[in-house]
C-alpha cells in the first residue's frame, strides 16, 4: 500500500495520511474519534469534505495515536512516500520516529537539518541527481498539453522553467502549478517567474580569508622593512578590511 504525503507541513502530511488510510480501510472512523453518524460506516465510504475540519482539528499526538494501531495490523507494511522533509521540529521527528516502526518511509529533504538527526539516522541517503534539461523540457510541453496552458512564447517559457527550476522535481511542479493559474502567459509573465531552486551563489570565502591576509600581512612586512609607505597601506588596508567583515557578518546574522 503506498501513500503519498504532498504537504510541507507536518501537521499536513498526518491530516493527510489519514485521509488516504481512511480511503484505504486501514484506519476506522473511531480510531479518528469521528461524530457518531460515522460509526461503524466503512472508511472509503465516508466524504472526506464531511470530515475534514473535524480531523484538522486534532492534534498531531490524536493523529498519531490513531494512525500507529492502524499501520501496526496491516496486513503488508505500508510504503509512505513524504515530498518535504526538511521543516521538521524536534517534536514533529518523535511523532514521525514512531512511524517508522510500522511503515516504510521514503522522504526528501533539501537540507539535512542537524537537529532532526536522529531521524536521518533510520533512514539510506540516496543523492538525486537535479533531472537533465530534455526530460524538463517533456515534462513541461505534456502539462502544457494536458491543462490547455495558453502561452505566447512556449518555446521561451520552457526554456525559463528549465533555467529557474535547476532540475528539482518540486521547483518544476511549483512552477508549473503557478502558471496554470493564470488565463494566459505572455512574454513579461515568463521573464517574471523566478524560483529559489535556480539561483546559484558563488563561495566568495576563500577569496576574502586569502585577501584579508595579505592586507595585513603588509603591515608586518612594512614594520619589519622599514617601508612606511607599505606600513601605512597595510594598516588601512586592515582597518577597511574589519569594517567590510562587520558589515558582512552583522548582514549573516540578520
Amino acid at each position: 500500500m503506498l501513500i503519498i504525503l504532498h504537504d510541507h507541513q507536518a501537521k499536513g502530511q498526518f491530516v493527510d495520511m489519514a485521509r488516504q488510510m481512511l480511503a484505504l480501510g486501514l484506519i476506522s472512523a473511531v480510531e479518528l474519534d469521528l461524530p457518531a453518524k460515522f460509526q461503524g460506516v466503512p472508511g472509503p465510504q465516508i466524504d472526506w469534505r464531511e470530515i475534514k475540519t473535524h480531523v484538522n482539528r486534532a492534534s498531531m499526538r490524536d493523529l498519531t495515536q490513531a494512525i500507529i494501531p492502524a499501520l501496526a495490523r496491516a496486513e503488508s507494511r505500508p510504503v509512505i512516500a513524504v515530498d518535504d522533509l526538511t521543516t521538521l521540529t524536534p517534536t514533529q521527528m518523535a511523532f514521525w520516529l514512531a512511524i517508522f516502526d510500522h511503515a516504510q518511509v521514503i522522504g526528501c529533504a533539501s537540507e539535512k537539518k542537524a537537529r532532526v538527526r536522529k531521524l536521518w539516522w533510520k533512514m539510506k541517503e540516496i543523492a538525486v541527481k537535479p533531472l537533465p534539461p530534455p526530460v524538463i523540457r517533456e515534462i513541461v510541453r505534456k502539462y502544457i498539453e494536458a491543462k490547455g496552458v495558453l502561452i505566447e512564447s512556449p518555446d521561451l517559457y520552457i526554456s525559463h522553467v528549465v533555467k529557474q527550476s535547476g532540475g528539482v522535481p518540486q521547483a518544476i511542479h511549483d512552477m508549473l502549478d503557478e502558471s496554470g493559474k493564470e488565463r494566459i502567459i505572455d512574454k513579461r509573465k515568463v521573464r517574471e517567474m523566478r524560483h529559489d531552486a535556480g539561483v546559484f551563489y558563488l563561495d566568495f570565502t576563500p577569496l576574502v580569508m586569502i585577501l584579508g591576509a595579505v592586507i595585513v600581512s603588509m603591515r608586518y612586512v612594512g614594520m619589519g622593512t622599514g617601508d612606511k609607505t607599505l606600513y601605512i597601506m597595510g594598516g588601512l588596508g586592515t582597518a577597511l578590511f574589519l569594517t567590510f567583515r562587520y558589515f558582512v557578518f552583522k548582514g549573516v546574522g540578520r
